[in-house]
């Protein structure tokens, strides 16, 4: 491994590790109590497992997830793809990392830490114009992020999350409503969506290998080879965090003061911050924040940009950075919990068809090439179940909605899994088998 490909993988690192992975892990490891293991498994298979080898999927080709996604159809290859973007950029996940360091970085130093309008869009202004000009360059992505900014965020990490271990050690035991009579493990699993690693994988693929190949390698092998190492390495930082934060959460019992008005994860982090460093704590806190969501949308804005230019290059990368960056900054004024809840009908529909895409992708590299059949029926298969799943959970009690009901794990929102199997069985068997085409 060359150090080249160390740096890599920090970047990639500090591109997931953005606003959700930092306050949905402490939110799981309260809510589970005593079902912790399989919750924080659960979460870890969503938030780590699936994110790394979509970054390994998308390796396989030189234009990453694209091809693939044109075996199901030319035009859902685009559709998804540009909902992919959208999502992971400004319409969700960019903002969110803006409202995330507002409200942990900015809010408690405010007078009785209440949130004001004016105070909201000036670190707006101040967050996305960093934001843009860190981005404008996407050639010295790795330089800024896996070589400074990265070490950093690691630092201050390792900080917290160290003198937290010294100073909790009474697990909470009460299990709370949205695990109480479920199954723990796909709880954790469907909140791991929240991050949006697995979505974020499908564009950071790209960078990843853009990063690789910049090293001056040009062999797809080697290519292929080098990505994976950093992808491993990526997946090691954010697994060890994850799993530390959880503890944290599980460890750190809420009182209904903190509870009131703000994000559960915030609380968490914002009371542990105290507890370990004292008024030194909330400076450290700020530092992390800022730094993992700081990397996350500078990634994000890139990504985005790069591939709405290879789309419609009529269009500069610098406007479009503009373009996204303005979007992002609007959409932030709604507050996190706003953008938190905005976000989750759209993942519930995106996330199962990525990962049916990822495990396809795996398949049909392990084989000797499947279908185009066993790669369509899953995908809409698991499309039509997810939405109608969505759809029905905004609707009244229905005969429809009960006979739904009757899919296995549609209580955890995992109601595809078992339909995208069985459909994937009918498209081994009737289907023509396509000889993959070799490109590693």
């Amino acid at each position: 491994m060359s150090r080249k490909t160390l740096f890599i993988g920090f970047m990639l690192f500090a591109l997931f590790f953005g606003a959700g992975n930092l306050i949905f892990p402490p939110t799981v490891g309260q809510l589970s109590g005593s079902h912790f293991v399989p919750a924080i498994i659960g979460f870890i298979v969503t938030g780590v497992g699936l994110p790394l080898i979509g970054i390994i999927a998308g390796s396989f080709s030189a234009e990453g997830f694209r091809s693939e996604a044109k075996r199901v159809h030319p035009i859902f290859a685009i559709l998804f793809m540009v909902v992919i973007y959208l999502t992971i950029g400004p319409f969700f996940a960019i903002p969110r990392t803006a409202m995330v360091s507002y409200e942990m970085a900015v809010l408690p130093y405010l007078e009785g830490g209440v949130e004001t309008f004016s105070s909201k869009i000036i670190f707006a202004l101040v967050y996305f114009a960093l934001t843009f000009y860190l981005a404008l360059n996407p050639s010295k992505l790795v330089d800024r992020v896996g070589k400074i900014l990265t070490p950093l965020l690691l630092i201050t990490i390792i900080l917290l999350i160290v003198r937290a271990f010294f100073l909790l050690n009474d697990p909470i035991t009460e299990v709370s409503k949205p695990f109480i009579g479920k199954n723990a493990f796909f709880i954790g699993f469907s909140e791991g969506y929240q991050t949006m690693d697995t979505i974020a994988a499908v564009a950071f693929s790209l960078i990843v290998l853009s990063a690789v190949k910049a090293t001056g390698l040009v062999e797809q092998k080697s290519i292929f080879k080098q990505a994976v190492i950093a992808a491993i390495i990526a997946g090691v930082g954010l697994g060890l965090v994850y799993i530390s934060l959880a503890w944290i959460g599980n460890n750190y019992p809420l009182t209904a003061d903190q509870l009131q008005g703000g994000n559960m994860g915030t609380s968490i982090l914002t009371g542990v911050a105290r507890l370990t460093y004292g008024e030194g704590g909330r400076f450290l806190l700020s530092l992390i924040v800022t730094l993992a969501c700081l990397t996350t949308a500078i990634g994000l804005i890139v990504a985005v940009s790069s591939y709405f230019n290879e789309l419609y290059d009529k269009i500069s990368y610098k406007v479009y950075a503009v373009i996204f960056t303005l979007i992002s900054f609007i959409l932030a004024s709604q507050g996190l919990n706003s953008i938190i809840m905005g976000a989750v009908p759209i993942l519930l529909i995106i996330y199962p068809i990525t990962i049916v895409l990822i495990i396809l992708i795996f398949i049909d590299r392990l084989s000797k090439g499947i279908s185009n059949l066993a790669f369509q029926l899953p995908i809409y298969v698991t499309l039509i179940i997810s939405f109608l799943s969505v759809l029905l959970s905004y609707m009244g009690e229905s005969s429809f909605k009960s006979l739904f009901d009757l899919l296995p794990f549609q209580d955890s929102s995992m109601g595809w899994m078992v339909p995208a199997a069985i459909a994937l069985v009918i498209g081994l068997v009737f289907g023509k088998r396509r000889p993959r085409a070799k490109t590693i």
